[in-house]
């Protein structure tokens, strides 16, 4: 199946571009760039921050990267009877890094946000992975496979693969009323030392995916996943090259 071999990969280059309460409207929103850009299906570029962004929710730090969407039946993993369109679930995300961190982030347009209860099955409720293969070992589950989750009114990391302390890493989760009921902005640093031993530098190619699980704990959303491709996340081959 061609879908299912699309190479996922995130280039890292310098920059070519210039608690959960009440939600709020404000600041820059993202639109997917880049095809625009000439990048293909399944490529993205990581900016260079050569000022940290704040960890704050609001992506105006961000206005200058490359962004994708998933906001197509192409982006789902499974769900596909249960998904409603970009208004029931879908994100507009983004990458960066610096000498000291790797950042995500991401706008998410929900009309549902219904996060898990336990941090060990955050993958019960909305929340997002990161599959990351540092090594481009190609083959098994990627060793990073952070999960940020909304717990308990509380913004956490946790680790799903063989980092550990990428849970002290600093993360934001905001709602955003423009982005629907459930809408959220999702900001996170997480430091080299935490996640791979490999040096990032220019040029560095590595797989990767986000991917957005809506989960099992509403009745109205249950088991939809994107990803990119609509890839098994966990097979490492599918991410890089």
């Amino acid at each position: 199946n061609q879908i299912k071999k699309i190479i996922c990969s995130l280039t890292v280059l310098c920059a070519m571009f210039a608690s959960l309460t009440l939600a709020q409207a404000a600041g820059f929103l993202p639109k997917a760039n880049g095809t625009e850009l000439g990048l293909k299906y399944g490529e993205t570029i990581a900016r260079q921050f050569t000022k940290p962004p704040k960890i704050d929710g609001n992506l105006d730090d961000w206005q200058g990267a490359v962004w994708i969407a998933f906001d197509t039946e192409k982006e789902l993993l499974r769900g596909h009877a249960d998904w409603k369109g970009n208004d029931d679930i879908s994100m507009t995300w983004s990458v960066a890094y610096d000498d000291e961190n790797f950042y995500f982030a991401t706008a998410v347009r929900d009309d549902i946000f219904s996060p898990g209860a336990k941090v060990s099955e955050a993958w019960q409720g909305d929340c997002i992975f990161l599959y990351i293969d540092w090594e481009n070992k190609k083959k098994g589950a990627p060793d990073c496979k952070p999960n940020l989750s909304f717990i308990n009114k509380e913004a956490k990391v946790t680790n799903f693969g063989k980092n550990p302390e990428v849970s002290k890493s600093k993360i934001a989760i905001e709602p955003n009323a423009d982005l629907g009921k459930g809408g959220m902005i999702y900001e996170v640093a997480m430091p080299f030392k935490y996640i791979t031993a490999v040096k990032v530098k220019k040029g560095l190619e590595v797989g990767i995916t986000p991917g957005y699980e809506e989960g099992f704990n509403h009745d109205e959303e249950k088991g939809v996943f994107l990803d990119w491709g609509g890839i098994n996340p966990d097979d490492s081959s599918k991410l890089g090259r």
